[in-house]
């Protein structure tokens, strides 16, 4: 048996674990390359288009100098004007003060932008730069911008171009600065040859940090490149790469494909930007693609492994504890047939075993006290039984009684009086209230019992309310449950009128809408605050106890037993001016 036992524990325990295992693991060895190959060149393509984005959205800044400079005719005859006449008086210093803010805001609110000039052909060899203001070329340490413009100006095929410069920015600097720079050429207006240029100089070392930031992969590389393959800008893994690869990548036209260099492959993924010349290409080692299928591989041999050991060991334990669970079943069954001392009820149940032992020690208990629990239950419905005939006594014995004192109080005066006439009310609430629960009543009996209430308030609380009634006679006669009005007009009284000065008014309207009638208890009481309205609300969805409201809770509680959970009561309240109570049950 016990052989047996650890045979299908074994089996019950390491099949349903190495089975999905190894199913798993070889799906996934078998297509994650192809995946992981897929999944590359997606999201390849979505950073270098989201790199190709944030580059051209720099370099359109250009195009907002532009509408300034180039479009505007006035402002490039003025600034002509001031390059070749200098400053002269007030007017030409503002005027220059003009066109400097125009090139320092963008410099002093963007980070990548180190600097910029504006130029237009004059024979004082002149231009306009951030920060700076005039100055001359011969003697600005930074003047290669003009040899590029120079060498464009006449072609009318280049309007706009980019370059990377190396440039020592101040005579004191050990080391030159990497400049990334991004050219568009003037016109005067209505001239189709370029007579300036605007230079844009962007901070190389910020677009590399931009790129590097964008990188998905460890050893992945971003590159900028122009029409002449010219490394613009370049993230941080691109040290790390041999020169010949991009030279391969040159003849490369597809967008995504695979290049080996010295027997290492690299997956190249790469766009295009036709408005700059520009490439935008990313280079992942495919070693490092790779490394997924692979740990994947090692992961699935590592859990088949544990999962082996998992299964002997719980075996064992469960064969051993099993086992022993059943020589104590099959024990204290002889024990129970023979009639000897059960064992102890185990304190916890733990597994099936202990369920089905504390089973059979509870079911021999249970016989023995059967008759003692058979005998309790039959004094217990007798008490019960005595106690509703005597509740039904006292109720019965007070209407009797305000019956007797009614006839006393008109035998008094010899006609009705106000004592008779809150008795007789009285008797007809107490009479209405003592009829069957069970038993539906009209709307006109419920009205007729809500006024006899509503008399004997009247009587206590002389002129403080007045109560007007709206409905139509035609629905007087649809039934629903009994002692509905009555709470709620109270709960009107005694939290809303009862510490108001002057005379208030109580509105009882009921209408029949789509086989419901609608209710409303209105009043124009004091009202009741946020807090108090929060709280009631909570109260009545929670279905518990809340004694300065039992009325509103008890009612609630009713209509939901008697027409389902969808029905019960709303409350709208206005602090300082009135209170509303809105009811919705079904015709019947």
């Amino acid at each position: 048996m016990k052989r047996k036992f650890f045979i299908k524990n074994l089996m019950f325990f390491i099949v349903p674990l190495l089975i999905p295992l190894i199913i798993l693991g070889g799906f996934s060895i078998a297509f994650t390359r192809n995946f992981v190959i897929n999944d590359i060149n997606k999201n390849d393509q979505k950073l270098l288009n989201q790199t190709k984005e944030s580059m051209e959205l720099i370099f359109n800044e250009i195009d907002s100098l532009s509408l300034n400079f180039n479009m505007n005719a006035y402002i490039s005859i003025k600034l002509k004007s001031l390059f070749e006449n200098g400053l002269t008086d007030y007017g030409s210093m503002d005027m220059l003060n003009f066109f400097k803010h125009i090139i320092d805001a963008p410099v002093n609110s963007k980070a990548y932008l180190q600097s910029i000039y504006v130029y237009i052909d004059n024979k004082q060899g002149v231009f306009l730069a951030s920060e700076s203001g005039i100055s001359k070329l011969e003697t600005n340490e930074d003047k290669s911008w003009y040899d590029s413009y120079i060498h464009y100006r006449d072609s009318s095929s280049v309007n706009t171009w980019i370059e990377l410069r190396h440039v020592n920015l101040y005579s004191f600097n050990s080391a030159p600065a990497n400049l990334l720079t991004v050219y568009k050429k003037t016109y005067t207006s209505g001239s189709k040859v370029a007579d300036g240029v605007i230079v844009m100089n962007l901070k190389g070392d910020y677009i590399d940090h931009m790129l590097n930031g964008l990188t998905s992969y460890r050893d992945q590389a971003v590159f900028t490149l122009d029409e002449n393959d010219t490394i613009l800008s370049s993230s941080t893994g691109a040290s790390r790469l041999d020169n010949g690869i991009l030279q391969q990548i040159g003849d490369q036209t597809a967008d995504f494909s695979e290049l080996k260099l010295k027997n290492e492959p690299y997956m190249i993924s790469q766009i295009r930007s036709d408005r700059y010349s520009l490439r935008y290409i990313s280079i992942v080692p495919k070693k490092t693609i790779y490394k997924v299928p692979e740990n994947l591989l090692l992961i699935t041999v590592l859990l088949l492994l544990v999962s082996l050991i998992l299964g002997f060991v719980l075996s064992y334990y469960f064969t051993k504890r099993n086992y022993n669970n059943l020589k104590v079943i099959i024990s204290t069954i002889k024990s129970a047939e023979k009639g000897a001392e059960l064992p102890a009820l185990p304190s916890r149940v733990k597994d099936e075993y202990g369920y089905i032992l504390q089973n059979i020690i509870k079911t021999f208990i249970e016989q023995s006290y059967l008759k003692v629990q058979l005998s309790e239950k039959k004094y217990r419905l007798k008490t019960m039984e005595m106690l509703a005939l005597q509740s039904q006594i006292n109720p019965h014995f007070l209407f009797n009684t305000l019956k007797t004192i009614f006839w006393k109080s008109i035998s008094l005066t010899g006609e009705q009086n106000e004592v008779s006439k809150m008795i007789d009310s009285l008797t007809h609430i107490l009479h209405y209230s003592l009829g069957n629960p069970d038993t539906t009543i009209t709307l006109s009996e419920e009205i007729s019992n809500t006024m006899s209430y509503i008399e004997i308030q009247k009587s206590r609380y002389k002129d403080m309310f007045r109560v007007v009634w709206q409905y139509d006679d035609k629905i007087t006669n649809y039934k629903f449950m009994k002692l509905l009005f009555q709470p709620l007009v109270e709960n009107s009284i005694y939290h809303g009128i009862k510490e108001k000065d002057g005379t208030s008014v109580i509105k009882i309207k009921i209408t029949e809408d789509d086989s419901h009638l609608k209710i409303c208890i209105f009043d124009n009481g004091l009202g009741m605050d946020g807090d108090t309205l929060r709280e009631i609300r909570k109260r009545l969805n929670e279905d518990s106890e809340y004694s300065s409201h039992i009325g509103l809770i008890n009612t609630n509680k009713r209509l939901k037993l008697a027409y389902g959970e969808k029905y019960g009561l709303r409350i709208r309240s206005k602090h300082g001016r009135a209170t509303g109570v809105y009811i919705r049950i079904p015709i019947r």
